[in-house]
C-alpha cells in the first residue's frame, strides 16, 4: 500500500474529553507524545494532518491541523479525516474503550492503521483479561482479582480501573478493609479490579511489534509517587534500566508471540524487585504510544516513528544498532 497522507488522530488534546475535567497532567501527557510523533514525521516524506480542540494552541509540525469547536461532534470530524488519508496513527487512552473504538473506525473506513489491531487492544486494555492470557502462557505477572474473588488477606493492596490508563484512579492501602471501604464510598467495587502492591523498581519496556516479532526501543525508569493513597506519574528515565536490556528483550519477544495482533509501539510496564534477583513482573500492556516515546529521539540516535513505519511497511527492513542513551522525561 503506497502511504502519501497520514491522519494522526489524538483524542485527549482533539475534543474527545471536556477539558475542564481533565487532570493537568493527563493533557500535558498527550500534548507531549502528539507534538514528538507529528515532529518525527515532520521529516519524513508523507502529508500529516491532525485535529484539536478549537480552545488550546494548534500544534506545530503538521501539515493541516484541524480545529473542532466545543459545539461540533470531535468523532463526525475524526472520520471525515480519516477517510482523506491513507493510514491513520492513533493516540488514545484505552478507557471506556476509545482507543478500540477509534481503531475499529479506522479499520471500517478501510485504512491502513499504523498501530496495534482491534484483538489486541480489547485484550490488553482491560486488566483482567492481560492477567489471563499473561498467567496462560506462563509468563509472571501481578494476581488480579474482582471483588468477588480477593481473598482480602493482610499486607498492601492496589485497587485500579479494569479498563484504564496510567495512574488514573489507581490507590493504595496497607490495610486490605480500607481500600475495601474506599472503593465501596467511591462506587469503584464493579470498575476496579484488586492487587497485590508489588515490592521493585517501576520500569517500562518501550518497543515496536509486527507480526509477532518485537524490536526494543528503550528500557525506562518510571517515576511514580504516592499522595494520599493517590498514585500518580510524573515521567521516566528513558533507558534508565538498559542494563536490563536483554532481559526485557526476552519479556518483549515472549509478549510479541503471544499477542500477534500487537502491532506498531507498544509499552510493557514491568516490576524488577532488585531483592529477588531482579525478577520481572510484567504489570500491564499498553497497545499506544507512551510518554517515554518523547524521549526516544535522543535515547536512541534515531527517528523512531521511521523505524516503525519501516517496520510495519516493510517485510525485510533491517533495524539499524540503537544507541543507548539515557534521557528524562516530566509530565
Amino acid at each position: 500500500m503506497l502511504i502519501k497522507k497520514i491522519f494522526v488522530c489524538e483524542f485527549v488534546t482533539a475534543g474527545g474529553f471536556n477539558h475542564a475535567d481533565l487532570p493537568a497532567g493527563l493533557i500535558a501527557e498527550a500534548t507531549l507524545m502528539r507534538n514528538a510523533l507529528l515532529y518525527d514525521l515532520s521529516s519524513l516524506p508523507y502529508t500529516i494532518s491532525t485535529a484539536v480542540d478549537a480552545r488550546l494552541e494548534p500544534p506545530e509540525h503538521c501539515h493541516t491541523c484541524v480545529a473542532i469547536d466545543v459545539n461540533e461532534d470531535a468523532w463526525d470530524i475524526w472520520k471525515s479525516q480519516i477517510q482523506l488519508a491513507d493510514a491513520v496513527w492513533i493516540i488514545a487512552p484505552e478507557t471506556d474503550g476509545l482507543l478500540r473504538k477509534l481503531t475499529e473506525l479506522a479499520v471500517q473506513e478501510g485504512k491502513l492503521v499504523l498501530g496495534c489491531g482491534v484483538d489486541a487492544i480489547h485484550i490488553t486494555s482491560e486488566k483482567l483479561a492481560t492477567y489471563f492470557m499473561l498467567q496462560q502462557t506462563g509468563i509472571r505477572t501481578i494476581p488480579t482479582y474482582t471483588i468477588k474473588n480477593w481473598p482480602k488477606t493482610a499486607g498492601q493492596w492496589l485497587a485500579k480501573p479494569n479498563n484504564g490508563a496510567g495512574c488514573d484512579e489507581t490507590v493504595l492501602f496497607d490495610d486490605p478493609d480500607d481500600l475495601l471501604h474506599w472503593m465501596k464510598q467511591n462506587n469503584k467495587t464493579e470498575s476496579h479490579v484488586i492487587q497485590p502492591y508489588q515490592q521493585g523498581v517501576p520500569a517500562s519496556i518501550s518497543c515496536v511489534m509486527q507480526q509477532g516479532r518485537a524490536q526494543v526501543l528503550s528500557c525506562n525508569t518510571q517515576m511514580i509517587s504516592i499522595e494520599s493513597n493517590q498514585l500518580s506519574y510524573a515521567g521516566s528515565e528513558v533507558n534508565g534500566m538498559r542494563d536490563f536490556w536483554h532481559e526485557f528483550e526476552l519479556f518483549a519477544q515472549k509478549i510479541a508471540a503471544i499477542c500477534t495482533d500487537l502491532n506498531g509501539y507498544v509499552g510493557i510496564d514491568v516490576i524488577v524487585d532488585t531483592q529477588n534477583d531482579n525478577q520481572i513482573t510484567v504489570v500491564e500492556i499498553n497497545p499506544r504510544l507512551t510518554t517515554s516515546y518523547a524521549g526516544l529521539a535522543e535515547a536512541t540516535g534515531e527517528n523512531p516513528a521511521e523505524l516503525i513505519m519501516n517496520t510495519l511497511t516493510q517485510p525485510d527492513f533491517i533495524w539499524p544498532e540503537l544507541q543507548r542513551n539515557i534521557v528524562s522525561i516530566h509530565v
